[in-house]
C-alpha cells in the first residue's frame, strides 16, 4: 500500500472513530436539549447562526484551502492567510455588533433576536484565530490531532449547554455552550500546530501574495454561494412563517443531515481534500481514489437516509417528544436530500484539489436557480413541507450537474458513479421495504410504539441492508476489510487476518 494511501486510511478511521465516538454523546445531549427547551429557542439558534455562518465566509476568504493546496513557500502564504483573516474577523465581528438590531429585523428574529446575534459574534473572531493551524494540520495530514481537538471541543461545548439548559437558561444554554466549544477547540488546534511560523515576519513576496488571493477569492466566491444555497430557506421560512416553524424546519434538517455531515463534509473534507490535491496531477490515481470514495460514503449513506425516513413516524416520538411530531413529515423529505448529498459533497474536494474551485461555484448557482424559485412557489400553499420539497429537487439536480462536471475533469466517473450506487439503493430499497412489513407485528409484539419497538425495526433494517451488500458488494467489502486491517497494522501481527487474494494496486 503506498504511502499516502495509508495516510489517508488511517486518517479516515482515525477521523471517522473521533467523530462516530462523540457523535452519538452529543446527539444524545442534542436529545436531552429538545426535550428542556421550547421549539422556539432552537427557531433563534437558527436564524443567528445563519449570519455567523455568513460572516465567517468573509473571514476565512478561502485562506484554509490556500494553505492546503498551494505549492509555495508554506511560511509565507501561512503568514498572509493569517494577516487577512485576523484583519477580516475583527472587522466583521465590530459590524455585527453594531448592526444587531437592524439585522436581527432582517432575519425575522425581532428584539428577542438582538443579544443572541451580539454574543454569537463573538464566534466570527474565535473561527477566524484557528484558521491558519487547523490548515496547517489539514496539510500535514495530522488528522489524529484535529479529530481529537473536534472530539474534546464537542463534547465540552455540548455538556455545558445541557447543564445550563437544566438550570433554566433557556437559549444562552445554547449561546453559551457553542462559544465555549468554538473557544476549546481553537485552543487545542493552536498548541498542535507548533511552531507558529506564521507569527514571524518573512518579508514581502507579491507572487506568493496574489496566489494566495487568487485561490482565495473564487473559494469564497463558492462558498457564499454554497451558503446561500443551505442557508437561504431557512432564513426565508423564518422571515415568513415565524419562530416555530424554523424551529421545526431548522431542526428537520439538521438531524436528517447530522450523520451525512459527519462522512461528507467532516470526515471526506478533512480528509479526502489534502489526499486528492497531493493527486492532482495524477489523473488516473484521481479517478480512482474518487469513485472509491463515493462508493464508500454511499454504502454508509443509503441506509442512514432510507432508515430514517422510514423509521420517522417512530422516531421522534420515542425519542424527541410529542411537542416535536409537527416535525415528521418535514424530517422525511430532507431524508431524501440526505441521499443526494454523497456525490454533490464528495464533488467539492475533488474540484477544489484539481485546480477548479469554480466548478464548485457553477454548481451553487445550479442549487440557487433551481430552488430559490420553487421554494417561493411552494411555501405559500404548502408551509415548510414545500420549502423543503423545494430543497431536496434543487439538490437533486445538482447531484447530476456535479456528476456533469466531475465527468469532464474526470472522463468516465459518470458511467461508474451512476452504476456504481445502484446495488446501494437496491439493498436500501430490501431495507426500508422489510421494515415496513415488520411494522404492524413488532409493535404488536412490543404491545406499544415505543423504544424497543424502534430498536427492533432498526435492527431487522440493518441486517437486511448488510446480508444484501455482501452479496452484490462483496468486492468492495473485503478491500474495506484489507485496508482496515493493513491500517491498523493487524495484517503483520496476524497474518491470518488478511484477506487471501492479492491486493489491488496503485
Amino acid at each position: 500500500m503506498s504511502n499516502l494511501k495509508m495516510k489517508t486510511v488511517r486518517g479516515s478511521m482515525i477521523t471517522a472513530a473521533a467523530l462516530l465516538g462523540i457523535r452519538p454523546i452529543t446527539m444524545i445531549f442534542d436529545i436531552i436539549l429538545l426535550r428542556l427547551l421550547v421549539p422556539e429557542v432552537f427557531g433563534l439558534i437558527a436564524l443567528g447562526m445563519i449570519l455567523i455562518n455568513m460572516t465567517n465566509l468573509f473571514t476565512d476568504l478561502g485562506m484554509r484551502q490556500a494553505i492546503v493546496q498551494t505549492r509555495h513557500d508554506i511560511k509565507k502564504v501561512t503568514q498572509y492567510a493569517f494577516i487577512i483573516v485576523i484583519t477580516g474577523s475583527v472587522l466583521v465581528n465590530l459590524l455585527v455588533i453594531l448592526f444587531a438590531p437592524p439585522l436581527a429585523r432582517l432575519l425575522g428574529g425581532g428584539q428577542p433576536l438582538v443579544p443572541v446575534i451580539i454574543a454569537l459574534s463573538f464566534i466570527i473572531t474565535i473561527d477566524g484565530l484557528w484558521v491558519v493551524p487547523d490548515g496547517i494540520l489539514r496539510r500535514n495530514l495530522r488528522f489524529k490531532e484535529m479529530a481529537l481537538a473536534q472530539f474534546v471541543s464537542d463534547l465540552i461545548g455540548s455538556l455545558t449547554s445541557i447543564i445550563l439548559a437544566y438550570l433554566g437558561f433557556g437559549v444562552w444554554s445554547l449561546v453559551i455552550g457553542s462559544i465555549t466549544g468554538k473557544s476549546l477547540r481553537g485552543l487545542l488546534l493552536w498548541f498542535y500546530a507548533r511552531p507558529w511560523f506564521w507569527l514571524r515576519p518573512q518579508g514581502w513576496d507579491r507572487e506568493v501574495a496574489e496566489s494566495v488571493v487568487r485561490f482565495g477569492v473564487p473559494t469564497t466566491g463558492s462558498g457564499m454561494l454554497r451558503y446561500f444555497s443551505t442557508q437561504w430557506d431557512t432564513w426565508f421560512v423564518g422571515r415568513t412563517l415565524g419562530l416555530t416553524a424554523v424551529s421545526f424546519y431548522s431542526r428537520a434538517f439538521d438531524l436528517t443531515t447530522r450523520i451525512s455531515d459527519i462522512l461528507t463534509n467532516t470526515l471526506f473534507g478533512q480528509v479526502l481534500f489534502p489526499s486528492y490535491a497531493r493527486l492532482q496531477d495524477d489523473r488516473p490515481r484521481l479517478a480512482r481514489a474518487y469513485l472509491k470514495s463515493t462508493s464508500l460514503v454511499l454504502m454508509l449513506m443509503v441506509p442512514v437516509s432510507l432508515g430514517l425516513l422510514v423509521t420517522a413516524p417512530l422516531l421522534v416520538p420515542v425519542l424527541l417528544g410529542d411537542q416535536w411530531r409537527p416535525m415528521i413529515p418535514v424530517w422525511q423529505i430532507f431524508c431524501v436530500y440526505g441521499l443526494t448529498r454523497p456525490i454533490s459533497t464528495n464533488s467539492s474536494p475533488l474540484f477544489l484539489a484539481a485546480g477548479k474551485p469554480k466548478n464548485n461555484v457553477t454548481a451553487s448557482l445550479v442549487v440557487i436557480g433551481v430552488m430559490v424559485p420553487l421554494v417561493v412557489l411552494l411555501i405559500g400553499p404548502y408551509g415548510i413541507l414545500g420549502a423543503a420539497t423545494g430543497v431536496v429537487v434543487a439538490y437533486t439536480v445538482a447531484m447530476f450537474f456535479n456528476i456533469y462536471q466531475a465527468e469532464r475533469l474526470l472522463p468516465g466517473s459518470a458511467r461508474k458513479t451512476l452504476f456504481q450506487s445502484l446495488p446501494f439503493l437496491l439493498a436500501g430499497g430490501l431495507m426500508s421495504a422489510a421494515i415496513l412489513l415488520a411494522w404492524d407485528a413488532v409493535i404488536a409484539l412490543t404491545g406499544d410504539e415505543n423504544a424497543l419497538a424502534l430498536i427492533l425495526l432498526i435492527a431487522l433494517g440493518a441486517l437486511t441492508y448488510l446480508a444484501v451488500v455482501l452479496v452484490v458488494q462483496r468486492p468492495l467489502i473485503v478491500e474495506l476489510y484489507e485496508l482496515t486491517i493493513s491500517a491498523l497494522g493487524l495484517d503483520r501481527r496476524w497474518p491470518r487476518l488478511a484477506a487471501r487474494r492479492p491486493r489491488p494496486t496503485e
